[in-house]
């Protein structure tokens, strides 16, 4: 049997490692220490001696307090456990010192595990504050079978501490590299069921899903039914299953317009790693008041709406790119992006050319449009700290007229979780800035000065508080509450909710409301939101 995959840190705590299957025990759990080494322990004073000697030699570890071995002999390989740790003790050179005698040594925490030369016998002899390893030969010389026996066990403890070395990577976030060293493990031996599952983690959490999935189904012909492996691919064929989305939301801003607001949209797998994602967004607005582009002041009870569509490429090195098709009534755009994805952290920057805008109230009506250069990154710096920045420059227009408004953003977020077991709790600190330098005025019919995109500097400084747990096994929630204090405007709390039940494996329904302020708009209003979602995967 496959040993269960292990878990990933941001959604458990370190538990004891897997398995390496029949025969391996001894072995597997010296090497499994390997992974407590990141673990500070109050060292111990230890003694070590490794000393060659005419047709003998002698290996030796003490404490300067009592402790309590145990030894254990499988093949070539003599275990050495101990009641205390080994602390900072120098066993690397142990190999070279008792060359011819000592093939290898592994160590971790407590444990000591020997590789004898071929044909070394090994005498132990306990104290109370340690032990004595004396080595002799055999008197009769290995035969070529034995060799050949000896050279394969050799093989096998090798790939054996290669697994648990990329294991101990995967659990340090070295994700990367663990990827590269199993790779080479399966390039020796194909039919190795234990690395091929490991490396089905270690491609799902690179983003290389479909990769994943190859390797899950590999691990699934040489185990069939296995538990941990049937969940994780099944876990992974939901979250990027093709699927169609449907939202519906009202949204109400104080004292101005009221939208409901209608989005279809999904993600079609083409093959060849390439995938179409698309979404139509209609929007009926009303409001009894608005800005008209040549400066009227008027009523507006009407629709508009908007379609994107783009298609987007994984690349072998852990790269995607998204080019992107827009269309609105008199407003016709292209867009690129390109991700660069890390162990830890990943990178976007891309630029759009005529992208519909329906940040203000005046691009709804009157056809708005942006042109954006932008740049992301995101870092997870640790199990519980987690890091974003952004940055970009935009111009604002309507139908016809692009250069309306220009500015720049810079958006950030610190998030730390409180508690990643159980409800999944994290604070955050937000900033969303967008400083205006320039923006257009002009002069109604009777003379007027009006401003026909009222585009207005904001820098929002936020502390959230969010909380998310699932209530049974198909039903979740989420809940944000938080506080916007913006040093160029008004500011004032803010809030959402949202509850997600999954009453099939293709069938997703939401509901969501939330309460913030229009910062983006200069009003400052209140704005009020609430809707639904369907989601169906097939």
């Amino acid at each position: 049997m496959v040993p269960c995959i292990p878990p990933h840190p941001s959604h458990a705590s370190h538990g004891p490692l897997p398995s390496p299957g029949a025969g391996e025990g001894a072995i597997g759990l010296v090497l499994a220490f390997l992974l407590l080494l990141a673990t500070p322990a109050q060292a111990q004073p230890v003694r070590v001696e490794a000393v060659r000697e005419a047709g003998t030699a002698r290996f030796a570890l003490h404490w300067s307090g009592t402790v309590t071995t145990e030894t254990q002999r499988d093949g070539r390989e003599l275990v050495l456990r101990f009641s205390r740790p080994l602390g900072d003790v120098p066993l690397d050179r142990v190999p070279e010192r008792l060359e011819s005698w000592v093939d290898n040594i592994l160590y971790g925490y407590d444990s000591v595990v020997l590789v004898l030369g071929p044909g070394v016998e090994a005498a132990v002899a306990t104290d109370p504050a340690g032990l004595s390893v004396a080595l002799t030969r055999s008197a009769a010389a290995p035969s070529r079978e034995a060799q050949a026996a000896n050279r394969a066990a050799d093989r096998a403890a090798q790939r054996r501490l290669d697994y648990f070395r990329a294991l101990a990577l995967m659990e340090g976030g070295d994700v990367r590299p663990a990827r590269t060293l199993l790779r080479d493990l399966l390039a020796q031996d194909p039919k190795d069921a234990q690395s091929t599952a490991l490396l089905a983690q270690a491609e799902e959490r690179l983003g290389r899903w479909r990769d994943a999935i190859m390797a899950y189904d590999t691990a699934l012909e040489l185990t069939p039914d296995e538990p941990s492996l049937v969940r994780g691919k099944a876990l992974l064929l939901h979250e990027t299953a093709d699927r169609s989305r449907l939202d519906l939301d009202w949204q109400k801003v104080r004292g101005a317009d009221m939208q409901r607001i209608a989005r279809f949209s999904g993600v079609q797998e083409l093959g060849r790693s390439t995938s179409l994602t698309w979404a139509l967004e209609r929007r009926e607005v009303d409001v009894d008041s608005t800005r008209r582009e040549d400066g009227r002041l008027e009523p507006f009870h009407g629709a508009r709406s908007r379609l994107e569509a783009a298609l987007v490429h994984d690349w072998p090195e852990l790269e995607r790119s998204a080019l992107a098709l827009y269309a609105a009534p008199q407003t016709l755009g292209a867009g690129y992006s390109h991700l660069w994805r890390g162990d830890e952290s990943e990178t976007r920057a891309g630029f759009a050319w005529s992208e519909p805008s329906f940040a203000f109230l005046e691009g709804i009506v009157d056809g708005g449009r942006r042109d954006r250069l932008f740049v992301q990154h995101e870092n997870r710096l640790s199990d519980r700290w987690a890091l974003s920045l952004g940055a970009g420059y935009n111009r604002y227009g309507l139908s016809g007229e692009a250069g309306l408004a220009r500015s720049a953003t810079l958006e950030g977020s610190l998030r730390y979780t409180l508690n990643a077991v159980g409800p999944l709790a994290s604070v955050a600190y937000v900033l969303d800035a967008e400083y205006v330098a320039h923006r257009e005025e002009r002069q109604d019919a009777n003379g007027q000065p009006y401003i026909p995109l009222p585009a207005a500097t904001r820098e929002v400084h936020a502390l959230q508080l969010n909380v998310e747990d699932y209530l049974t096994d198909y039903v979740r929630y989420a809940a944000q509450l938080g506080y916007a204090y913006d040093r160029r405007g008004r500011s004032g709390p803010q809030g959402a909710i949202s509850l997600g039940w999954e009453p099939a494996d293709n069938l997703e329904l939401g509901f969501r409301a939330s309460h913030a302020r229009s910062t983006a708009r200069g009003t400052a209003s209140a704005v009020n939101s609430a809707g639904l979602t369907l989601v169906w995967r097939y």
